[in-house]
């Protein structure tokens, strides 16, 4: 009998030897190599998916650091709650099995026998005995090769919770919008009683079987020594807000810009499986922005609005929050298919902003005066006369309300006298890509001529809300591959000085004020908020594109209104059609942001002028304002804008072009119908100071010098640095000269009737 037991022993033992050398030594694919490769999944900044290849269902890797102590807790107690002592196969489970149900030996799977199954037997035929024999004998592979630790981890990116998702990550952010990590007792239970049937708990047609599985689950980590009866209790009544099965793709636009920003960034990464892409998207603003946007156009469907895009972006970082492509995104009848972020389209007066960034550079201030009146300007296709939205005048008017009330003919003006080398110049500091080809624009180009997209739009005047420093915009913030490993990740760079951040602070400030928006839009615009903004409007001709945009510190908005094909809207501006999208965009930005406005820079300052001329105040002027300077620039002179007439009426005495205009709205003249003598001939353009830049890729490049002239004056003589250059009759007091680099002084002369001679002189300097 002791030789029978001896035997008996010896042979076991050998056998648990050949065993345990099999388990090590015979062939078996690493456990790091089998499987389906997951799909590309492309998640929004908080962690919920935006899309993702959906042939082989979600799949989102994710290591245990990532995934709540919890939920580990819940699924050993769910599925195998001796994991951590067997060596893959659970004797005492396979025993409780086979005397409860006898052929149900599946209930005896071990977490471990389960991943072999699905690693390595999935397509496996014949007796259901020998496939379980050949499951155990792999799982002791497994346990023999792999520490628990690795197990587990596998396990959990493999197992099915049902709606598609593979893996607890995936399922995490399918049925609650939210990362493994951030699971919590009564979540985690949820989740982890799903895979035992998860066809019938995932389908949403009987809650109660799931949340019945659930108690189970809690029951068996109260036994197991995971949590308390009272924590299970709580967790068991806790109410489970399970997101929709099937959304609609939230943000197609973005994820198709996000995908091409990454090709672009990183083209070794575009076409390799199992990418896990983090973008910058806020999925609750994204909605929001979709909701508001498309109410909006349906107000305005019956004046032919079809379309609109918004672009959010965070100035400081540079972060692109919300990207609607257009109205439609999402809808499944269009497929977010048009992308009206990133189409160019032409902006209209969205462009002023930059142009009167580009005159401070070269000595203009918020107070400069400008002329708002009938003009007429030569160019190569011919006499160009811009007008106003309103179709109206308003004479002499301060830069400041030129550019908040979005004053056509001054914009023009000013562009004729910087140049548009120097408004493009100052286009492509900011991002404006699309404005590259001198040779296409003429002075159209201050009223939105050129094609830009919305995105770099926005990016643009994002440069603004950063008191003049460039981020340039992104939507990928990291990419990592299907075991979690980081592959990719977005570092910002220092941000690029494009203007001063006086200069910032003007725009910023003539953009918010509410007052200097009143000549042309009136007192109400959707431009009111809660909290101070600044904001701008444009709208192309014919009225097929309008636009607003603005922002605080926090956030830069663009909105585009109109028609994807590009016909035109029924008498729709900016501040009608995008206005309101735009409105409704930063209040909802506001819901999650606290907004706030800029302190006053250093190098900023106030002093008191006489409006519209920017100077002084002089001993009869009517209307003196404060306005802010860039240190240095404030005025010295006095204006002699206001006298009294020889009656003691007060009257006004405005440059000579200006004065038909004066006189046709009421006003009384100084000197009558005839100009002051203190004003006989002036130089339009260039302004005094202008910097002109050479373009390389161009030929010979000309100035047009313009003058004007008081009545009697017959002809002016043009001289460029002490040289007669030509002359010009009274009536056509232009001159177009080669430009040369250097410094120069021009020179205007005439003669008064009386005699005298009337001159005018300023100096411009050309640089390569």
């Amino acid at each position: 009998m002791m030789r029978i037991r001896r035997s008996a022993g010896l042979a076991v033992a050998l056998g648990v030897l050949a065993l345990a050398g099999y388990a090590r030594l015979a062939p078996l694919a690493p456990l790091q190599t089998n499987g389906t490769q997951p799909g590309l999944v492309v998640l929004d900044a908080q962690g919920a998916v935006l899309a993702h290849d959906r042939g082989d269902g979600l799949r989102i890797p994710v290591t245990l650091e990532r995934v709540a102590p919890v939920l580990l807790q819940a699924t050993m107690s769910a599925e195998d709650r001796r994991f951590q002592q067997h060596p893959g196969v659970d004797p005492i489970a396979i025993a409780r099995a086979l005397v409860q149900s006898g052929s149900r030996t599946s209930g005896a799977s071990t977490i471990t026998q389960q991943l072999a199954r699905r690693l390595y037997l999935s397509d496996a035929t014949g007796p259901a005995l020998v496939r379980k024999a050949r499951e155990a004998l792999i799982a002791l592979q497994l346990e023999a090769r792999s520490s628990k630790r690795e197990i587990l981890e596998r396990y959990l990116n493999e197992v099915y919770y049902g709606r598609g998702a593979y893996g607890v990550e995936a399922a995490a952010r399918a049925y609650f919008g939210i990362g493994a990590n951030d699971l919590d007792l009564a979540h985690a239970a949820y989740l982890a009683g799903l895979p035992q049937r998860p066809s019938a708990y995932a389908s949403g047609a009987d809650d109660d079987a799931a949340r019945v599985r659930q108690s189970y689950v809690l029951d068996r980590m109260v036994a197991d020594g995971w949590v308390t009866r009272s924590a299970a209790a709580s967790a068991a009544t806790a109410p489970i807000a399970l997101a929709p099965a099937s959304p609609p793709p939230p943000a197609a636009a973005f994820v198709q810009a996000a995908l091409a920003e990454l090709a672009r960034v990183r083209p070794d990464l575009a076409a390799r499986p199992g990418l896990v892409v983090e973008t910058t998207l806020d999925g609750g603003l994204q909605a929001e922005v979709t909701r508001l946007a498309r109410a909006r156009v349906a107000v305005l469907a019956d004046r032919n609005v079809t379309d609109a895009a918004v672009v959010a972006i965070e100035p400081r970082t540079g972060r692109v929050v919300a990207l609607l492509g257009d109205a439609t995104d999402g809808d499944p009848l269009h497929g977010g298919a048009i992308d009206l972020a990133t189409t160019p389209r032409q902006p209209g007066s969205a462009l002023k902003p930059f142009l009167y960034a580009a005159a401070f550079e070269r000595g203009f201030t918020a107070a400069t005066p400008l002329l708002d009146v009938a003009t007429t300007f030569g160019t190569n296709e011919g006499p160009y006369a811009p007008l106003n939205f309103d179709r109206s005048f308003h004479g002499v008017v301060p830069l400041r309300t030129a550019l908040a009330s979005s004053l056509n003919v001054p914009a023009v003006r000013t562009l004729d006298a910087i140049g548009i080398d120097a408004m493009l110049e100052i286009a492509q500091r900011f991002g404006l890509a699309t404005l590259s080809d001198a040779e296409r624009y003429g002075l159209s180009l201050s009223l939105g001529g050129g094609d830009v997209r919305l995105l770099d739009l926005t990016a643009a005047y994002a440069g603004l809300a950063t008191g003049g420093e460039r981020v340039a915009p992104y939507l990928v913030e990291r990419v990592r591959d299907r075991s979690g490993q980081l592959l990719y990740a977005h570092l910002i760079p220092p941000p690029r000085r494009i203007v001063t951040e006086q200069q910032a602070y003007l725009i910023a400030d003539i953009l918010s004020d509410p007052d200097a928006r009143i000549p042309g839009f009136g007192g109400v615009t959707p431009f009111d908020l809660p909290f101070r903004a600044a904001a701008k409007s444009g709208t192309s001709t014919g009225f097929r594109d309008n636009w607003s945009l603005g922002f605080t510190p926090e956030i830069a908005i663009g909105v585009w209104a109109g028609n994807a094909d590009g016909t035109p809207m029924t008498d729709v501006s900016g501040v009608e059609g995008a206005g309101p999208i735009w409105h409704d965009a930063m209040i909802a930005a506001a819901l999650g942001r606290r907004m706030t406005w800029y302190a006053r820079p250093a190098g900023i300052v106030d002093a008191t002028v006489c409006a519209p001329t920017g100077l002084l105040p002089g001993p009869h002027c009517p209307s003196a304002v404060r306005e802010l300077f860039i240190a240095g620039t404030e005025p010295t002179a006095r204006e002699r804008y206001y006298v009294l007439d020889a009656s003691g009426t007060l009257a006004i005495d405005p440059p000579t072009e200006a004065r038909a205009w004066a006189r046709d709205a009421g006003f009384t003249l100084a000197f009558g119908d005839r100009p002051a003598v203190a004003d006989p001939l002036r130089i339009v353009a260039p302004a005094g100071g202008t910097v002109f830049w050479l373009a390389p890729e161009l030929g010979s490049q000309r100035l047009l010098l313009r003058a004007a002239a008081a009545p009697g004056i017959d002809r002016v003589t043009f001289e460029l640095d002490g040289r007669t250059i030509g002359t010009a009759p009274a009536d056509d007091l232009t001159l177009a000269v080669a430009l040369d680099p250097g410094s120069h002084v021009l020179r205007l002369r005439g003669l008064l009737p009386d005699g005298t001679v009337a001159v005018a002189a300023a100096s411009y300097e050309v640089r390569r």
